[in-house]
């Protein structure tokens, strides 16, 4: 394998990868499949497709079960497809579109299945899944929030933990991501479509879930959006930052070139010093201290994407919470990622904990 571009892909994401449940098998036939970075969304969304073929041939002969899974699977293939392809965004967008069709396909035959809900707010329709728990009435609620590249769809696998403890989940895409990004770029509101969010679950479904119990959870840049809307939500009840994502600005110098690709294209620019100015949005300076849920930071002190002086910087600014834990570490790479099979339950059980949740 060969490659400047797909080996610094491969240092950052593969442990991700394999977190959000890409299999170590096809992990290395993409490996030996790819020589260069062009051949990676060719190869990667063949894999989907074929996982897409095993999720019809179960269809067909009954086994819904394992015909969402392997749904899934294909979408989640068709995610990492695209995820990287913001010079390419035809292949971007195609992928994501594939992608949410077959998480579409696959919601309904999830257990417990997935409903889609499409929340209307001003110009907007917030796309997301609501997952509820077996057999426990009016569970808490938790919102989960994606990051720069990542979507509702790839909140699977946490959201089983969530599930597994009694607790209901959301998870959506808002501006800039997934399929918010053909309604509207990045912007400097992100919590107002976090309090839309719940402001429908309160006028809709207070019948299915505790809306006196709301936590939040964000994922890399989602991190920062997490944080945001606990300091304006205060019907948010607990805060988890996988991720700690203060600014932009103090390293934006540093940033590898598919960070300043991304943010490039997701906040609508073609020139990333254009975008440098635009998303100083992205500042959590006047905000922290105004959480006042407990709040939970994890971060890896090795993480070369998003310094670990964020996640210092937002644990000195939140002098207002009630309980601060933090998780910071010391091998830890991006959100941890390379540390996913251990690093993922203690978030679930610090929202649990806190959300008084019965499994």
């Amino acid at each position: 394998m060969s490659g400047d571009l797909l080996e610094e892909l491969l240092e950052t994401s593969r442990g991700r990868m394999l977190g959000d449940g890409v299999e170590t098998l096809d992990l290395d036939e993409i490996i030996g499949r790819c020589k260069s970075f062009d051949d990676w969304y060719a190869v990667v969304a063949d894999i989907g497709d074929r996982y897409e073929k095993m999720a019809e041939d179960y269809l067909s002969r009954g086994g819904k079960i394992s015909a969402g899974e392997m749904f899934w699977r294909a979408s989640m293939h068709y995610h990492y497809a695209q995820f990287y392809m913001f010079e390419r965004p035809d292949l971007r967008e195609a992928g994501q579109k594939k992608k949410v069709e077959l998480y579409e396909r696959a919601a309904p035959l999830f257990f417990p299945p997935a409903e889609r809900i499409e929340i209307p707010f001003e110009e907007f329709s917030i796309p997301g899944y609501l997952r509820l728990p077996r057999g426990i009435d009016k569970p808490p609620l938790v919102v989960l929030i994606g990051g720069l590249e990542s979507t509702k769809e790839e909140s699977f696998l946490f959201e089983r933990l969530c599930l597994d403890r009694g607790m209901a989940t959301y998870a959506f895409d808002g501006p800039g991501q997934g399929e918010m990004f053909f309604q509207s770029p990045m912007r400097g509101d992100f919590e107002r479509f976090t309090s839309a969010v719940i402001d429908f679950f309160e006028k809709n479904r207070s019948d299915q879930v505790d809306l006196s119990r709301i936590g939040i959870l964000g994922r890399s840049l989602g991190g920062h959006y997490a944080a945001k809307s606990a300091a304006h939500e205060k019907r948010i009840k607990v805060c988890v930052c996988w991720g700690a994502h203060f600014e932009y600005q103090s390293f934006w110098e540093q940033m590898d070139s598919f960070t300043v690709d991304g943010v490039t294209y997701c906040c609508g620019e073609t020139d990333p010093e254009r975008a440098k100015e635009k998303v100083r949005f992205i500042d959590l300076t006047g905000h922290a201290e105004n959480i006042t849920c407990p709040l939970y930071i994890q971060h890896g002190v090795k993480d070369d994407l998003i310094p670990f002086a964020q996640a210092k910087k937002l644990e000195e600014a939140v002098v207002n919470v009630p309980e601060l834990v933090t998780q910071f570490e010391e091998n830890g790479i991006h959100c941890c990622h390379n540390l996913s099979h251990v690093n993922r339950h203690p978030m679930a059980d610090f929202l649990a904990k806190h959300l008084n949740a019965q499994p």
